[in-house]
């Protein structure tokens, strides 16, 4: 499947200027849909059969989900609770744009429903990575990678099922996990200063919570 992609930057360099969560988001997606296609090719090089077709998406789909949790966790230590309600929301909705405009072109179907799919299984994944730890330290996330290659075990072909779980925690995540940090630590780091919208602006589905290390779990609502 021939999928374009996109150089993204995540550095920026006039330090002085304010930037709000939904650029540093812009780029923290396209991180991880570049991770997520890479992913795809390296396992099919590993010998996993992941189609060019609806299997493909349905890969695509739980990596990118699981990538968004991550990038969620790294921007709760990193931002204020608007900060990253924007971040988070603005992240999800620009995966699910990519992944209907994708979808889309390939299998000649409508992109809305497919932009509507991504983000009802989001939803759908919150609350079982709202029910495990993530930390910075070495080995922390790996509650978050097993989660992950078991959603992953119902997308896959039913021959490639017993070998998603090493593929995914041994070799795809731990790479994955430490770009999103490096890239969301730069985006912080050089962005002068963030400026998030007022609580009754904020874009999304977030409500105020507890400052616990979470994921929000109410649902991005329909557009």
């Amino acid at each position: 499947m021939s999928t374009p992609l996109r150089r993204t930057k995540s550095r920026f360099f006039n330090k002085d200027k304010a930037r709000d969560p939904a650029t540093l988001a812009s780029v923290a997606a396209f991180t991880a849909w570049r991770l997520g296609l890479a992913t795809i090719g390296q396992m099919r090089t590993a010998q996993f059969e992941i189609e060019a077709g609806p299997q493909y998406f349905d890969v695509l789909r739980e990596y990118l989900v699981f990538l968004v949790q991550v990038a969620d966790r790294l921007a709760l230590a990193r931002l204020s609770l608007p900060e990253r309600r924007q971040f988070t929301v603005s992240m999800v909705k620009r995966l699910a744009e990519l992944v209907a405009e994708n979808e889309s072109r390939l299998l000649a179907e409508d992109d809305r429903p497919i932009r509507r799919q991504f983000i009802d299984l989001y939803n759908s994944r919150a609350d079982d990575y709202a029910q495990l730890d993530f930390g910075e330290g070495v080995g922390q996330d790996v509650a978050f990678m097993r989660l992950a290659s078991v959603a992953l075990t119902r997308a896959v072909a039913p021959q490639d099922r017993a070998w998603v779980a090493d593929q995914v925690m041994s070799f795809e995540a731990p790479t994955a996990v430490r770009t999103l940090r490096k890239v969301i630590d730069d985006l912080v780091g050089t962005a002068g200063s963030i400026v998030a919208p007022a609580d009754d602006e904020a874009d999304g589905p977030f409500p105020e919570m507890p400052g616990v290390d979470a994921p929000v779990d109410d649902p991005i609502p329909p557009e």
